[in-house]
């Protein structure tokens, strides 16, 4: 906030006293010196203009208004006036009237630098944050070396995820000044931003150089630890925060999320977010974290009751991660009513698939109602992994019951296993144009659509078949039988596209190497893993003279989901983590071992080892979070059995 005091050449001396006292911080005396002055000259322009500046020191806005006010009935010609005039009208909350004022400031002198950084601020105070930004710039033509102009301007291009604009900004602030704790710490910030890490790290280290004791520099640090996957140490420099300041809320909140994504760190995350509550039980961030630990330790009615807790507490935005993570954790519970129709929450989602052909196609969603389709052309479009379009797929025979003309988009490595789809639709693939339709759904909100007509689950399965002419191929490479054969996949792989799953998809993922008492007589392994890390995995192991079992790798001739399905008619059992090839196992009707991790997918429920989805599948489940030696170790002694049998 600008409040510059300047009197004319004719000024008193008193007057002339009372400005140095309020350049010195002595605002007391130059009320004092300005009262008295005032006392014997009513009229005087220049007291009630200081005057004005005096109570804009104490913050008295109101008097401060009115002695511009009469300062300005003496002379309005003044731009100084009109400029600081406006401080006192915004801080009082009078925002239309501050522009009104600081405007007229500007017209009486457009260069007046003072009154562009105030109508700057003062835009700040309303919100209107591109249009300050125009004025910052405005005043930097004047004043380009005004460092707290630069960092305002740094940071509001940062508020606005502008980082071409911001990250510019921040340097030449602290060429202005390099040793400015904020523009350090904020310009680190920006840079971890935009991946420029290790960079972001230096500015962080110059803080803590310069001042060792500023938490909020030592916290940081772990931030970009954090956004760098080394959580552990991320973890570490955080609880070093926390040495600095005992108690700080956004210390326990980073580090209560961080501890979620490190093994064996779940107790200390639920303690931060547990004393994050007890300091404020307001706070829906803190209720939303705590659910997700909560979920993570599989306690699903406690995080239900968190979510419940974030959402009461949120406005309609803000509740929308809320919302959307209690449905999962109501399917997980086996609420199955409830947490379809919480599902559609995922529409609202900032990551939604396909979101902009929802935004513009609401008018031909369908609602449900089955005469709005019959004999109607109904675009259904898969949605999420390959896993989910599979195992959704069965929701097709409800559409065709109700004759509805089926246009089923899928993603384009499924089109020629979804030729053998034994309901009849016109198929397509994800980059081919869609077509003209009536009505549309996403595939994975079948199941709410269709709730008044499907009580439970449909069990029907086989609803896609492997290619006989492949079967057989497979048959002939793989020789005579001599064992049972077992097919194996370790690794689920990684989805480029959604980093948001990455440690979901870590925690799923086995390491080869822990599967080495599935060495078994009578045991054939065969992989059905693709991807580059897993197969190199299984080549490292092999030219180590690994001592597990050994493991033919098909993944040269696994080039589509035709050769996987036709691989899998030829195994006698899958053991597999959580990931699309169970799923086309479980639709062909072939037995499946599902090794689960602890805090589960959604779709396995808890404490189930079976599945209403499909018949042949028998799942295996960590005991705690990130066990899976005990899961390793009770599927050897099942392939024992097996191998037998």
């Amino acid at each position: 906030m600008k409040n510059k005091n300047v009197l004319s050449k004719r000024a008193d001396g008193d007057l002339n006293l009372a400005v140095r006292s309020i350049n010195s911080g002595n605002i007391e005396e130059a009320e004092r010196l300005c009262i008295r002055f005032l006392e014997k000259n009513p009229h005087s322009f220049d007291a009630h203009q200081l005057m004005g500046s005096v109570c804009l020191h104490k913050e008295l806005f109101i008097e401060a208004l009115d002695f511009f006010d009469k300062a300005l009935e003496i002379n309005n010609t003044v731009p100084l006036v009109w400029s600081n005039r406006s401080l006192a009208l915004m801080g009082a909350g009078k925002f239309d009237d501050a522009i009104h004022s600081v405007n007229q400031a500007i017209t009486l002198d457009a260069r007046f630098a003072d009154a562009l950084i105030n109508k700057a601020n003062i835009l700040i105070k309303m919100e209107r944050i591109e249009e300050a930004l125009i004025y910052i710039d405005d005043y930097l033509i004047h004043k380009p070396n005004q460092y707290a102009a630069w960092l305002r301007k740094a940071n509001l291009h940062f508020l606005l995820k502008q980082l071409n604009f911001a990250i510019p900004a921040f340097r030449e602030a602290l060429r202005i000044e390099p040793n400015s704790i904020e523009g350090l710490i904020n310009f680190a910030l920006a840079l971890a931003e935009s991946e420029l890490y290790e960079e972001s790290l230096i500015y962080l280290d110059k803080v803590i150089k310069i001042n060792p004791n500023i938490y909020q520099a030592v916290l940081n640090v772990g931030v970009v630890y954090d956004k760098m996957g080394k959580f552990e140490k991320a973890r570490d420099y955080m609880q070093q925060a926390l040495k600095l300041n005992p108690n700080a809320p956004d210390i326990l909140l980073n580090l209560g999320i961080v501890c979620q994504k490190i093994e064996g760190e779940l107790d200390q995350s639920l303690n931060c977010f547990n004393e994050l509550i007890v300091q404020d039980s307001r706070n829906s961030i803190y209720y939303f974290n705590r659910g997700v630990t909560l979920d993570r330790l599989a306690m699903l009615d406690e995080a239900i009751a968190d979510y419940d807790k974030a959402i009461e507490l949120s406005d309609r935005v803000s509740s929308i991660q809320p919302r959307w993570n209690r449905a999962l954790s109501l399917l997980s519970n086996g609420e199955l009513k409830t947490g379809w129709e919480e599902y559609e929450n995922r529409f609202d989602l900032e990551q939604m698939e396909n979101r902009q052909f929802h935004d513009s196609n609401l008018h031909k969603r369908w609602n449900g109602d089955p005469s709005l389709i019959k004999n109607k052309r109904f675009f259904v479009l898969a949605e999420q992994g390959l896993g989910d379009t599979l195992q959704f797929s069965r929701y097709i025979k409800f559409l065709i019951q109700m004759e509805a003309q089926v246009i089923l988009m899928v993603q384009k490595p499924l089109l020629e296993l979804y030729q053998s789809l034994t309901y009849p639709v016109q198929l397509l693939h994800m980059e081919q144009p869609i077509p003209m339709f009536d009505y549309y759904c996403s595939m994975m909100s079948l199941p709410y659509l269709l709730r008044n007509f499907v009580d439970d689950i449909p069990q029907e399965i086989n609803y896609l078949k492997a290619d006989r002419i492949k079967v057989e191929n497979w048959k002939t490479r793989l020789g005579p039988k001599k064992a049972k054969r077992v097919g194996l996949i370790w690794s689920g792989g990684f989805r480029p596209g959604s980093p948001n799953l990455w440690l979901v998809n870590k925690r799923r993922n086995i390491e080869l190497s822990k599967l080495k008492s599935l060495r078994i007589e009578g045991i054939e392994l065969h992989s059905l893993q693709v991807g580059e890390l897993p197969e190199s995995e299984l080549l490292v192991l092999h030219l180590q003279n690994w001592d597990g079992p050994q493991i033919a790798n098909h993944s040269q001739y696994l080039v589509n989901f035709t050769e996987t399905a036709a691989l899998l008619e030829n195994l006698d059992l899958l053991i597999s983590v959580d990931t699309s090839t169970p799923h086309l196992a479980g639709v062909l009707g072939r037995p499946v071992w599902l090794l689960n991790r602890f805090d589960t997918c959604w779709r396995w429920m808890l404490q189930r080892s079976d599945t209403p989805w499909y018949p042949s599948f028998r799942i295996f489940r960590q005991k705690s979070p990130d066990d899976w030696d005990s899961v390793v170790s009770e599927v050897s002694k099942a392939l024992e059995d097996f191998s037998k049998s």
